[in-house]
């Protein structure tokens, strides 16, 4: 059944490429385009074997109900949830920024990335401040 996780890491690193096509407006990539791109396939390709490898097949044995057997009760096996949880949470926080030969890829969507949620927290401040009939904070 590994195809299915191979499938499930590749439609993630595909979402995060797409995301990049799309999203990302020319004053958000101070890089080259094609850095940006690099750095969300890879992004996209860790966070996807990470739940691909790790928490589908979690789920699957989770949800395989076989009776009780102590070696491999979904509640024990299920214990390692939190610790996956954890490491997606510290690589999307950007813990692969410092890897030898990935960084300035993975920096460079990082930026772009920063870049479009501030201006997209701008954009909602603007929006807030007309509805609640401010004037804009200089």
């Amino acid at each position: 059944m590994l195809w299915i996780e191979g499938i499930v890491a590749l439609v993630f690193m595909l979402a995060f490429v797409v995301h990049a096509f799309f999203a990302f407006q020319p004053e958000h990539v101070e890089h080259h385009p094609e850095r940006v791109r690099i750095g969300a396939a890879i992004q996209g390709l860790t966070i996807g074997l990470f739940v691909g490898f790790v928490i589908v097949p979690l789920r699957m044995g989770y949800m395989d109900f076989r009776g009780f057997d102590p070696g491999i009760s979904p509640a024990l096996s299920s214990l390692s949830f939190l610790p996956a949880l954890g490491m997606l949470i510290i690589i999307r926080r950007g813990a692969l920024l410092k890897a030898p030969v990935l960084s300035k890829y993975l920096r460079a969507y990082r930026r772009a990335s920063l870049l479009k949620a501030r201006d997209d927290a701008n954009k909602a401040l603007a929006k807030l401040d007309a509805i609640e009939e401010r004037k804009a904070a200089a």
